[in-house]
């Protein structure tokens, strides 16, 4: 409350002195911001702006080197961050702590390592991505980073930046530490697979329905010789044979039960009423049944099909071609990687370039 109390006598202040003069908004909020800056963080402030005019905490705790590979040459990171503004109050975090703090916090929304793409000027803000240029694997950093860089506009110089105004953003404090980095976010979601069925052969949260013992069903990479690096993401695991093995036509229109989760086993989704109830999803205004769904003669082509209205609606491909591999009657798990899940895009259960599981049983239409 003192912060607060000392940050906003130290703004009337400061725009009082600037009254009589004719300044742009990006000069006012320099003069707030360094003004804050010396007077709650002065150690971040006598060390100087770094690069495009952001600054850091050179207090040891706060400002750890890393021991790992130099993240400047990565298209992506992986990090964990949390996001102050002067007032002091948390406005983002990758971490569930924070959001328990403010009061936020849900059971099943995802909370640790998030992947930042550096390029992406759309979605990291310039200080950000300028912030990240001398760090490493492993480190840590304190940094505090003016409005003008909390900018998403592409610019190639800190003075574009502070002269443009109208899309200057607000000055924010940031806790960071890189967790990892990549230049192929395909191969690497690839081997996040690749080490989850190393430590999961049989699927955790499926059990065998008698017909495919549990010691025999595994996970099968699929299909096992495809040059396509996107297939090469995806897994299998039948757990209820077929009652037929003849392969879907083309528009043959099917019903599908299943439970989405993500790999640390959160369910994020479900077409199943009480698996809802059970992982606190359901709500009293959705519609809890199997999935109507056309299969296609090319699998990215399947669409759902609304029960209310009879619309079609796209689906993520690695939930299509499960199903476009399955029978009528069988039950299995898949696993994919980003690629034919959400890729880039994000929610508040899924983050970005997130695998993903799925629970698949198809059943016969609802009466």
């Amino acid at each position: 409350m003192k912060r607060i109390i000392c940050y906003s006598l130290l703004l009337i202040l400061v725009l009082a002195c600037a009254k009589t003069e004719t300044v742009s908004s990006n000069v006012k909020a320099k003069r707030v911001f360094d003004a804050w800056l010396q007077m709650t963080y002065p150690d971040a402030y006598n060390n100087g702006p770094q690069g495009w005019g952001w600054y850091y905490n050179p207090h040891p705790a706060k400002e750890v080197p890393g021991t790992g590979k130099p993240v400047a040459d990565s298209a992506w990171v992986q990090v964990r961050f949390t996001a102050w503004n002067m007032g002091g109050m948390i406005v983002e975090s990758s971490e569930e702590r924070p959001h328990r703090q403010i009061g936020d916090y849900v059971s099943y929304n995802y909370y640790g390592p998030v992947v930042w793409h550096k390029a992406d000027a759309a979605a990291l803000p310039a200080g950000l991505r300028n912030l990240l240029l001398d760090m490493n694997i492993g480190g840590k950093r304190q940094a505090f980073v003016p409005g003008w860089l909390n900018s998403t506009s592409n610019y190639s110089s800190a003075q574009e930046y502070f002269n443009d105004s109208e899309n200057a953003g607000s000055a924010l404090m940031y806790d960071i530490e890189i967790v990892d980095a990549t230049n192929d976010i395909t191969r690497w979601g690839v081997d996040s697979l690749v080490r989850y069925v190393g430590h999961h052969p049989v699927c955790p949260y499926a059990k065998s329905n008698g017909d495919v013992p549990a010691g025999k069903a595994r996970f099968v990479r699929c299909p096992e010789s495809s040059k396509d690096t996107t297939n090469l993401g995806f897994w299998y695991q039948c757990l209820k044979e077929p009652d037929k093995v003849k392969s879907w036509p083309a528009d043959t229109i099917v019903y599908v039960d299943y439970v989405g989760r993500r790999l640390d086993g959160t369910v994020f989704d479900t077409s199943i009423r009480d698996t809802a109830r059970k992982y606190d999803l359901y709500s009293s205004s959705a519609t809890y049944s199997p999935m109507k769904m056309r299969i296609a003669s090319v699998f990215y082509d399947s669409k759902m099909i609304s029960t209310s209205d009879g619309s079609e609606s796209s689906l993520i491909n690695g939930f299509t071609y499960a199903v476009k591999q399955m029978k009528p009657g069988e039950w299995g798990v898949t696993l994919f990687h980003q690629g034919m899940g959400y890729a880039q895009s994000s929610q508040a259960t899924i983050p970005a370039y997130s695998p993903l599981l799925f629970e698949l049983r198809l059943v016969d239409a609802p009466q």
